[in-house]
């Protein structure tokens, strides 16, 4: 594939949309605990989301490389419910 940036961005898209059809009090209680498990999915983007900004910019660039670094300290901050999510 010449174009991976694509299949990351499509990705995080379909995923964030899942979590946007999913987060009405409705959904909430349709899923109950499966829509925790659902919106965990969230760090899946976080992690996708700035690699497909990195590979999608024609030059490297400050901006792309700053976005990685703040999704990268962000899950720094949460590394202990994702490990605990990934048990």
């Amino acid at each position: 594939m010449t174009r991976p940036y694509l299949i990351l961005g499509m990705t995080s898209w379909i995923i964030l949309l899942l979590l946007t059809c999913t987060s009405t009090l409705w959904a909430q209680r349709k899923l109950k605990n499966r829509w925790q498990i659902l919106h965990n999915l969230i760090y899946i983007v976080a992690i996708l989301a700035p690699i497909h900004y990195l590979w999608s910019v024609k030059i490297l660039s400050p901006q792309p490389v700053l976005y990685a670094v703040a999704a990268l300290a962000l899950l720094t901050l949460r590394y202990k419910k994702f490990r605990q999510w990934l048990r």
